[in-house]
């Protein structure tokens, strides 16, 4: 909040695509806003003639305080925020930041970390159970958007004693990994080859009646 106000308020003329000056932050984070798709906008409302404002998210033409709308929107906002107003070349720390948020916002959250890191040079190391935000970095490595190098994946192993390990995926420059954890995102990927089998088998059965 106090770091939309400041651009808000920024005596420093704005810039056409440079960081800082009047409403540099809030432009921004409404453009992701709009791009996850969780929101068309955001806006500081002063409250009457008082010194305090308010946080106004703009959704299918509905206007409202930001403390009743979802949580999606208050979980993502402090991520977008962090992104342009770290310095440049910081490190963000982030755990599970795509809670509340629907498979769109998801992906636009990969598109976010990469887009800033390359235009920002800002680290992003997040824990996350998203396999919307994994597919999406597997796409962008293999569209040729990020190289493996540059985006490192890593999964935690729990053993039978109890203890975790922190293994590596080795990642090749179109997205594939190579060493596949097993029942990685519930099997997700032997859940579609059993529904494809199933089906051409059904479909071979009506074929033949």
């Amino acid at each position: 909040m106090y770091a939309l106000l400041a651009s808000a308020n920024s005596l420093k003329k704005r810039k056409p695509d440079q960081e800082g000056g009047r409403g540099w932050l809030v432009e921004r984070v409404s453009e992701w806003l709009k791009r996850l798709g969780v929101a068309d906008g955001l806006e500081l409302v002063r409250q009457g003639r008082s010194r305090y404002f308010e946080v106004v998210i703009t959704t299918r033409g509905q206007r409202a305080n930001i403390v009743d709308v979802g949580f999606g929107i208050s979980q993502v906002l402090p991520m977008l925020v962090l992104a342009y107003f770290v310095p440049r070349g910081s490190v963000i720390i982030a755990e599970q930041p795509e809670i509340h948020l629907h498979p769109r916002a998801q992906v636009g959250l990969a598109e976010l970390m990469v887009q800033v890191a390359q235009e920002r040079n800002v680290q992003f190391i997040v824990e996350t159970h998203s396999e919307h935000i994994f597919r999406r970095l597997q796409f962008l490595i293999a569209d040729e958007k990020i190289g493996p190098d540059t985006c490192r994946m890593y999964f935690v192993d729990g053993a039978d004693d109890g203890k975790a390990e922190l293994r590596r995926l080795q990642v090749d420059q179109f997205g594939r990994i190579n060493n596949w954890p097993e029942h990685f995102f519930g099997d997700a990927l032997g859940e579609t080859e059993r529904q494809m089998k199933r089906m051409m088998a059904r479909m071979i059965e009506q074929a033949k009646r």
